[in-house]
């Protein structure tokens, strides 16, 4: 054991902080993209070479996509937010959901963007056993 843990004050805390760091992970993983082109939609259109190949990108990257298209003009709902937890099946199906937090009208537009969009299916165990459970934190 090491000795910075001979408390167990201490080893919970630090068990909690890694536990903290892996599920913020995903989250930050798309912290390079230019948001603005995020938040409207915009992305660039695929070619048909690219439309027939796998889905490229992290699970979070193409639930984001997904959500994303669903999502309608956010320039009203500037400076609000909404937390939505979802629970998905290894399909991508949405199993459930619960808005945690936020503006009621943004997250009322949110959570019709999560129930109506096509989420991607999981491509492994391990990416179900990373994503089936997710808060999603929706900021425009």
């Amino acid at each position: 054991m090491p000795r910075h843990c001979a408390e167990r004050q201490g080893c919970r805390m630090m068990k909690t902080g890694m536990w903290l760091l892996v599920a913020l992970l995903p989250l930050l993983a798309g912290c390079n993209t230019d948001h603005r082109t995020e938040i409207a939609g915009l992305e660039k259109p695929m070619s048909a070479a690219a439309s027939v190949q796998p889905p490229s990108g992290n699970y979070p990257e193409r639930m984001r996509r997904a959500i994303t298209q669903e999502m309608p003009t956010l320039g009203k709902y500037k400076s609000q937010t909404c937390s939505i937890s979802i629970h998905l099946l290894p399909d991508g199906s949405l199993k459930d959901f619960k808005v945690l937090a936020g503006d009621a009208e943004f997250c009322a537009v949110a959570s019709q963007a999560v129930q109506r969009a096509k989420l991607p299916k999981m491509t492994s165990q391990t990416e179900y056993a990373l994503f089936n459970s997710s808060v999603l934190d929706f900021v425009p």
